[in-house]
């Protein structure tokens, strides 16, 4: 992870937020940080996170604020720069360990639903979207959920032409799918969601959840949030959402709009160049390559699956 920060970037933030003084600063390792993450010990006892970025920004005070404001289980921002940034230190352990090491029990997975009705209870007009919301402004557009979808379908022909060549005759049946459900997926409401929800990015706590990083918030179809979150749960665990996780969160699967989002999302993911660049990334660790390269087989094997993927959402939008 690099050197220490500097003592003088770390007293400027503690003396902008008005903390005491650092008494210790633990760099994080692991999870193919491209940030330098910090835990820091105050005077009193007191714990906060330190991140100093790699690419600069813009602090994100405005959207940290609106987040507080409306519930959202999310770190507070405690001071900031362009180049760093002082977090509140959120207790529990991520859920991907959980998951690793056989611990993600009902209580887990009904903390980390109740944590995302919480964020999905954050709503907008329909038919708005917006990708990685800015630090100070969301900038929300008009959208056609099922013309998006279209569009990924076609991005991963090329793609898949290489890895599954026998599946492109599945691409016009799944685009037949997409057109019937066109009228559920333009009516579903927006909402807030987290926007990058891989496991190691909820941490979990006797008494609740707490999704973290919230460098890339958007705002769409929360059946979306669903079908990422279980394509990343199934990365770690082979089965994706357990069924407490929808006792916390309130409700089941809206369909047809979360199994086309899954099937969609899992496609494109999957022949993607996402995994030759993260290979290519100097700033990727060996030990995130040799991950990254293990997930792409369960994706391809999710995408093996399209003739039954089919028959079940045939049988949802009839």
């Amino acid at each position: 992870m690099g050197a220490t920060p500097s003592d003088e970037l770390l007293t400027e933030l503690l003396r902008q937020a008005g903390l005491p003084a650092a008494v210790s600063v633990t760099p994080l390792t692991g999870r193919g940080f491209v940030n330098r993450i910090s835990k820091v010990r105050l005077a009193g006892g007191q714990r906060v996170v330190l991140r100093v970025l790699r690419i600069p920004r813009a602090p994100a005070f405005a959207r940290s604020s609106f987040l507080a404001r409306h519930g959202v289980p999310a770190p507070a921002l405690l001071a900031a720069t362009e180049g760093a940034a002082l977090w509140e230190f959120i207790e529990g352990e991520t859920l991907g360990d959980l998951i690793e090491t056989g611990r993600d029990t009902g209580r887990v997975w009904r903390l980390v639903g109740e944590a995302f009705r919480r964020v999905h209870a954050v709503r907008f007009p329909s038919g708005l979207a917006g990708e990685k919301l800015g630090p100070d402004r969301f900038v929300l557009t008009p959208y056609d959920p099922a013309e998006e979808l279209h569009a990924l379908i076609d991005e991963a022909e090329p793609g898949l032409r290489r890895l599954l060549p026998g599946h492109l005759a599945y691409l016009p049946e799944l685009h037949e799918v997409v057109r019937a459900a066109a009228p559920a997926l333009r009516s579903a409401p927006s909402t807030l969601g987290h926007g990058d929800n891989h496991m190691w990015n909820v941490l979990v706590a006797d008494d609740r959840a707490t999704p973290i990083d919230w460098d890339s918030p958007r705002v769409s179809d929360p059946a979306k949030e669903i079908a990422l979150l279980d394509k990343h749960a199934s990365l770690f665990n082979r089965a994706g959402l357990r069924p407490a996780f929808f006792d916390g969160y309130g409700s089941t699967p809206v369909e047809p709009n979360t199994s086309i989002h899954r099937v969609v999302q899992t496609l494109q993911w999957a022949t993607s160049d996402d995994w030759t660049d993260t290979e290519r990334d100097p700033l990727v660790t060996a030990e995130l390559k040799a991950r990254h390269a293990s997930w792409l087989p369960i994706l391809l094997d999710h995408v093996r699956d399209l003739p039954r993927h089919l028959d079940r959402l045939g049988a949802l939008v009839q």
